[in-house]
């Protein structure tokens, strides 16, 4: 377990050096901690000098700590997901051991929380979606356990003092961890622990389970002092904007109208979750399958449930679909294949081969690419951007020896006879591949011109114009307004925008082409 810790820690830090960060979102939250680093500004985020009402601060501030100790960069942007990814992974391991009372449930909880398509690319993210799995994840398991050692006193029939007292520490940490992820990403910080209770007095007919929950004043006091005294901060400082920016349109609008043309249908997050188990998609249906047959089940197996359920109930029936919702209802999963998992030959080798036809298509990347842009309804500026990137981007020796070690791994995962020598093969091997081949490809052929043509543009006064791309102002270490330019100013622009942008200044406008990379201008007002 410490080796595949210390080997995904080490992936990612290369990677993360190695991927440019991806727009809207990781520029987003990149660029705001880095404002509110240069500016001094800790109690709220600005991005390119406006209030940002997206988030609340917890990620904000972790990120800026990050960028002190690991610099401006990518790694310091996404250090806070990397560390949070990790941690999460230890934390629904331990419980996971507990619950099961088999040590190698620890080993496969550690390895799915590491290794699957969906968890790995998250915590490679710089968003605030790996640090909220993380309090999620320490809520439902402390919670959950705190509502088995409290009946299991009670069925004993008396009370036991050091057991009574563990689950007391077990609440009143459920209650810090719901507080810190309402201080991460907002009401959605109160909807795991809510589904564990309510699962737990339906499923498990434990209707004393709400009682118990808000039965100590010392963990409400907790949660009140840590998740509230921000909200009334930002509160007082922007009372209005803050409310409907928050909670009106972050919260509210994106339930009821999909937002920026992220719309599915209901099952959009059910199709989702099973595409980013990969590669042990067969496991966790199996898993599930194999629920039917129980007569009872245990607190643990309806907590994790509960959990999985209600969030994937609440995203297949919200208006906006994003893939990453699905993650909140896939982490419960995993520690519940964990807890159950009997593992037999023909689903292994399907896992196995899962992983090799991922690994195929990584390598295949520049080939399907190629015939995405040759179909007529890709739009037009991603189609640029792909076919920059692919007459700058081939496969060097280092990725091809990557991909070859992989399939190596992966290969000898399936037909080795040693249980943990398996289950550690195949997770190094899935993690190797997408570290350190996919995800900096794509970065560099998505992003690469933005990080290039900011760089390039530097310190001068610089403006975009109809391009929403807040990793440029990150690059530059510089605010970059969206404005129509003035004489002496760069403007970063889409190439096909260009005639607009001349339409909309003076008549006499000149410019000059300072840089260009793919699709994307950067020229100069004269």
């Amino acid at each position: 377990m410490l080796l595949l810790a210390l080997a995904s820690l080490l992936l990612g830090i290369v990677s993360m050096g190695a991927t440019p960060l991806f727009d809207v979102d990781e520029g987003a939250f990149s660029e705001a901690s880095r404002e509110m680093l240069q500016s001094g500004d800790f109690g709220f985020t600005f991005l390119n000098g406006e209030p940002r009402f997206d988030k609340p601060i917890l990620v904000y501030w972790l990120q800026v700590l990050s960028m002190l100790l690991w610099g401006q960069n990518e790694l310091g942007a996404r250090m806070v997901s990397l560390i949070a990814g990790i941690t999460s992974a230890f934390i629904a391991a331990r419980f996971a051991q507990r619950w099961s009372g088999r040590d190698e449930s620890a080993l496969i909880v550690l390895v799915l929380y590491l290794s699957c398509f969906g968890p790995l690319v998250m915590r490679h993210a710089a968003t605030a979606d790996a640090l909220l799995n993380l309090w999620l994840c320490a809520c439902s398991c402390c919670l959950i356990e705190s509502l088995r050692l409290n009946t299991t006193t009670e069925q004993q029939g008396e009370a036991n003092v050091a057991v009574l007292a563990q689950a007391r520490l077990h609440m009143r940490l459920a209650w810090v961890f719901c507080a810190l992820a309402l201080l991460t990403k907002g009401l959605i910080g109160l909807l795991a622990p809510a589904w564990v209770v309510l699962g737990s007095c339906i499923a498990g007919r434990n209707f004393k389970a709400v009682r118990w929950s808000f039965s100590d004043p010392l963990a409400l006091l907790a949660w009140a002092g840590i998740g509230l005294p921000w909200y009334v901060y930002a509160y007082w400082r922007f009372p209005n904007d803050f409310i409907q920016g928050l909670f009106g349109q972050h919260h509210l609008s994106r339930s009821l109208q999909a937002m920026e043309g992220h719309s599915g249908s209901p099952a959009y997050t059910l199709a989702m979750l099973i595409v980013l188990a990969l590669p042990f998609t067969p496991l966790l249906v199996t898993s599930l399958w194999q629920l039917r047959k129980q007569q009872a089940l245990s607190q643990p197996v309806i907590g994790l449930l509960a959990h999985s359920l209600g969030m994937l109930m609440l995203f297949s029936l919200v208006a906006t679909k994003l893939p990453h919702y699905a993650m909140y209802a896939l982490l419960p999963l995993l520690v519940l294949m964990g807890i159950r998992l009997e593992t037999s030959r023909k689903l292994w080798l399907g896992c196995c081969a899962l992983g090799l036809l991922m690994l195929l298509a990584t390598a295949s990347l520049h080939a399907m690419l190629a015939y995405a842009i040759a179909h007529p309804s890709t739009e037009i500026f991603y189609a640029a951007l792909i076919e920059h990137g692919l007459q700058h981007s081939v496969w060097s020796l280092t990725e091809r020896s990557v991909l070859v070690l992989a399939a190596i791994a992966i290969i000898f995962a399936a037909f080795t006879r040693l249980e943990k020598k398996s289950w550690l093969l195949l997770g190094l091997g899935m993690q190797a591949s997408l570290c350190l081949v996919l995800l900096p490809a794509i970065g560099q052929i998505l992003q690469g011109p933005i990080k290039t043509l900011a760089l390039s543009a530097a310190h001068r006064p610089t403006v975009s114009f109809e391009l929403r791309a807040p990793s440029f102002s990150f690059y530059r270490q510089q605010i970059t307004q969206a404005a129509t330019p003035q004489i002496g100013e760069q403007v970063i622009v889409r190439a096909r925008d260009y005639p607009r942008l001349h339409e909309l200044s003076a008549a006499d406008a000149q410019w000059v082409l300072v840089d260009a990379s793919g699709p994307l201008l950067l020229l100069l007002r004269r």
